[in-house]
């Protein structure tokens, strides 16, 4: 009985590693966190469109209190976005004002970033 029981935990257990395993959403830096950045640094923000003309979108960075829920900031950030930038979760043309976005970035300037891919998560994450 016993070794039946360990059988069926053990079992169970690796049937539910996978699950274990989930993608979960990236640790966005905070607001303050992103006003000291160096240039050329690798970074993932949160970050709520307020405005995109052609290639150039203007957003809120928004500050992670947990996987679903976000408090808006002031703090302004300017992204290089060209159409081509990889978009999962939907595409170039969901970039438009009031979309959530995760970015993954390089940081250029004061207040500035190039953007290498983004997440389109607006339907997931409720804004503060």
């Amino acid at each position: 009985m016993i070794r039946s029981l360990t059988f069926a935990f053990t079992a169970f257990a690796l049937a539910s590693g996978p699950v274990a395993a989930q993608m979960k959403p990236p640790i966005p830096l905070t607001a303050s966190q992103f006003e000291s950045v160096v240039p050329g640094a690798s970074i993932v923000l949160a970050v709520r469109v307020d405005s995109r003309l052609r290639d150039d979108v203007r957003g809120e960075i928004l500050d992670r209190f947990d996987d679903a829920h976000y408090k808006a900031t002031t703090v302004i950030v300017d992204l290089y976005y060209p159409q081509d930038t990889p978009t999962a979760m939907g595409s170039g043309d969901d970039v438009k004002a009031g979309a959530v976005l995760f970015v993954h970035a390089v940081a250029t300037t004061r207040g500035h970033a190039d953007v290498n891919r983004a997440t389109v998560v607006t339907p997931y994450v409720t804004v503060w």
